[in-house]
């Protein structure tokens, strides 16, 4: 988290580079064959998209409490 940088940036920052790994991988799923190091590439892509959509789930509700207590 950088500094100034609100929860929507975030939100949208983490969006913003699930995205890009997402097309990444999809790139990968359409190779007929993988190489030993595409296969370990594809296991670190999953695992930083789960981690940034955690990141964005977090946000979400976080932005959620923020709105229902009427902060911003």
């Amino acid at each position: 988290m950088e500094e100034g940088e609100t929860k929507e940036d975030i939100y949208r920052r983490a969006k913003g580079q699930h995205s890009t790994l997402d097309r990444r991988l999809q790139m990968l799923l359409r190779k007929p064959y993988l190489t030993t190091q595409e296969e370990l590439e594809m296991k670190v892509l999953k695992k930083k998209k789960l981690y940034l959509k955690d990141v964005m789930e977090k946000m979400q509700e976080e932005i959620k409490e923020e709105m229902s207590k009427g902060e911003t």
